[in-house]
């Protein structure tokens, strides 16, 4: 079953909410998958799932010719008007099956989409086959099955109330691509080779209310979807009870982990990885 984590139309509505609130975090890792990506002036570089658009902006910055893509037309909408100037076309597309020439890119990057996706193989595989041979891949993934912030807080919660009753959030490629051995395998699978691992550490630092059942970015949530309605408040309760080691005032200030996958295609036209 599509979680609505999983549609266009649940980032359509937390775009903004999005931009607020998680984007300082998630930017931090954009970062460094563009300084794992070792970019040259003039390259060209795709970003899949790129929401507001944090890593293209890093990447344009370092010189990159920038195509990035998302199913949200709100967030190819929010990058369209922060890239002005810049040598970044932002286009609506699925992911999972790029309308784009194979062999393009001489980078591509993904940093915490493609675990989202439905069909996170089909994800890999485009990766892959729009990457140029020689050309380096970036692939962003949580170092833990449920995710940053809320997540873990919920998930922590969950445990807590039910620590006999394991957690499905029914999202397949979260659950395959937060181990390191995983990662690297489902790289090789998808056409990618000499896959090395990077970890990040950075804060993610929310406002406490965050954790409120009518809140944008809690109340469609995945680890409590599937619950009923006393369960998803026993849930937020729990987790709101569980704050007091990061809470910093009016604020929660965590950290988390993420494995950044580098990757290269195997082959030797266009640009030789560097």
């Amino acid at each position: 079953m599509t979680q609505p984590i999983q549609t266009a139309a649940y980032w359509d509505e937390t775009a903004d909410a999005y931009i607020v609130g998680a984007e300082p975090f998630t930017a931090q890792f954009c970062r460094d998958a563009v300084a794992l990506a070792e970019i040259e002036t003039g390259m060209s570089l795709l970003d899949i799932a790129t929401g507001p658009g944090a890593l293209a902006l890093a990447a344009a910055a370092e010189g990159a010719q920038v195509t990035a893509i998302d199913f949200s037309a709100t967030m190819i909408d929010r990058l369209a008007g922060r890239s002005d100037g810049l040598a970044i076309t932002a286009r609506q597309m699925n992911g999972q099956a790029l309308d784009l020439p194979s062999d393009s890119f001489d980078r591509v990057c993904s940093v915490f989409g493609v675990p989202l996706f439905p069909d996170w193989r089909a994800g890999l595989a485009e990766m892959a086959r729009v990457l140029r041979p020689g050309g380096l891949a970036v692939l962003g993934v949580a170092a833990n099955p449920y995710g940053f912030g809320p997540n873990q807080l919920l998930a922590q919660a969950r445990l807590a109330l039910w620590p006999d009753i394991a957690i499905d959030m029914d999202m397949p490629g979260m659950m395959a691509l937060h181990e390191g051995d995983c990662i690297i395998a489902a790289c090789e699978a998808a056409g990618l080779a000499h896959v090395t691992l990077h970890s990040r550490t950075h804060d993610i630092v929310l406002p406490a209310g965050i954790l409120t059942h009518d809140s944008a970015m809690i109340g469609s949530n995945p680890l409590i979807a599937g619950l009923s309605e006393g369960e998803r408040r026993a849930v937020i309760a729990q987790a709101q009870t569980m704050l007091g080691p990061w809470r910093d005032g009016d604020l929660i200030r965590m950290p988390g982990t993420a494995h950044l996958a580098v990757a290269t295609k195997p082959g030797n036209k266009g640009r030789e990885a560097a």
